[in-house]
């Protein structure tokens, strides 16, 4: 979908902030930051940095808030380590999916993602909030939007003004709200 799609379905949604969290690239970051420049329509939504890093083992991490793309395939531990250099939040990213989690090893990460929209198996979601819960994890929900319909779809509530200091800060603290349309 394109970036004018990806900004009309969050104006539409009433989402103000967005975290581009293309695999492997900050480049639909840039892109997009680029495109609202020239763009005013869009000018009263916020756009920060992030990636969906694929460790070695094919597990993906979230890595909010960096600075500097992070090279995929290393191990879970040189990916953390590189989001911690960067003074970043990490997340693990639909850590139960079938094919692509961390399952356990989310314990790792500063939070993890309990709720995917994106997930076809729905049950991943329902162990991924379970394995949360007993284990007093920091949670977020994810819309992992690959289509213009799952924009929108789950919402994090963060408290913090609307920079990209305070939201990482939220976050390491757990001061947002998950919700699920």
């Amino acid at each position: 979908m394109s970036i004018e799609e990806q900004l009309d379905a969050a104006a539409r949604n009433g989402i103000d902030v967005l975290f581009v969290t293309n695999h492997n690239t900050l480049d639909g970051y840039t892109q997009m930051v680029e495109y609202q420049q020239n763009h005013h329509k869009f000018k009263d939504i916020k756009v920060y940095p992030a990636e969906e890093v694929t460790i070695n083992n094919q597990g993906h991490v979230i890595a909010y808030g960096i600075e500097r793309e992070i090279r995929s395939g290393m191990t879970l531990g040189e990916t953390l380590d590189e989001v911690r250099r960067q003074n970043a939040i990490s997340c693990a990213a639909h850590p139960f999916a079938v094919s692509n989690g961390i399952r356990e090893k989310a314990l790792l990460c500063d939070m993890m993602e309990s709720f995917n929209s994106n997930n076809l198996d729905h049950f991943s979601n329902v162990v991924a909030e379970r394995f949360a819960r007993q284990k007093g994890l920091i949670t977020i929900a994810g819309s992992d939007s690959h289509i213009e319909s799952t924009i929108g779809r789950c919402i994090n509530t963060i408290e913090a003004e609307n920079n990209l200091d305070t939201i990482i800060e939220g976050m390491k603290h757990g001061k947002f709200n998950v919700g699920r349309a």
